[in-house]
């Protein structure tokens, strides 16, 4: 009996050290260079400075990876089921803004979702491929696949005390014959770019079309938790 329990102990022991959820860690809330807000087993893997908040000073935005893989409960297909587990490095998008008379810099938002792990590409590998600033707003960009491919590119802008996605460009096309769809989401104006055509002969083979896009409000970084998790139209996702 006291084998029987000892054994049914252990086995919900590495049950429960098996469903353990990787913490991430909180980035630091102030400090004046990168290597300060970077947490103990993460490294730098991108970084680009530039004006966030419209006060012309050099905002930051960073993008961490832990140094191994873990197991991880990813989304897929929908904004609030855990779905898929995958075995990879997880990453962070920190966003700092500036003081421009102190040079300080100050966590404006930690994201531990959005950004695509360097397994979620496919055959063509890490998909993320830019993050970049302009025009006080945030570009992120993403691709993946084998024959057939996609590009994601993402837009966030700081309003309101909050991240606002304010477009998608999201294209899916074929490497070699060049068949391809294109969707351009306008998130201010409330409009779809929709072009059916061919990649190699945009000028010629290519119909564009346009439509109101219908959504309930503006998505955030809360609330849209990362790529192909938001079926924006039936069976389109973002």
């Amino acid at each position: 009996m006291k084998v029987f329990c000892f054994y049914i102990l252990m086995l919900c022991v590495q049950i429960a050290f098996a469903q353990k959820t990787f913490i991430f860690p909180k980035i630091k809330t102030q400090g004046t260079s990168v290597e300060q807000f970077t947490p103990a087993n993460w490294m730098i893997i991108d970084q680009v400075s530039g004006d966030l908040n419209n006060d012309g000073s050099a905002d930051l935005a960073v993008v961490f990876e832990y140094n191994k893989p873990v197991d991880e409960t990813r989304v897929y297909g929908d904004n609030s089921s855990a779905i898929i587990k995958e075995t990879q490095k997880p990453r962070i998008l920190a966003i700092f803004f500036k003081n421009k008379s102190t040079g300080v810099l100050s966590l404006s938002t930690q994201n531990n979702d959005f950004i695509l792990r360097s397994e979620e590409g496919g055959k063509l590998g890490d998909p993320l491929q830019q993050i970049a600033i302009k025009d006080q707003q945030l570009y992120l960009r993403f691709q993946g696949g084998s024959e057939w491919r996609w590009e994601l590119g993402y837009t966030f802008k700081f309003e309101n005390k909050d991240w606002f996605l304010t477009s998608v460009i999201n294209l899916y096309f074929n490497q070699n014959s060049g068949d391809m769809t294109e969707r351009v989401y306008d998130f201010k104006t409330r409009e779809l770019f929709t072009t059916v055509g061919n990649l190699h002969r945009r000028d010629i083979a290519n119909r564009r079309t346009s439509e109101v896009l219908y959504f309930s409000e503006l998505r955030t970084f809360r609330t849209f938790k990362k790529p192909w998790a938001w079926e924006i139209m039936p069976n389109v996702y973002l």
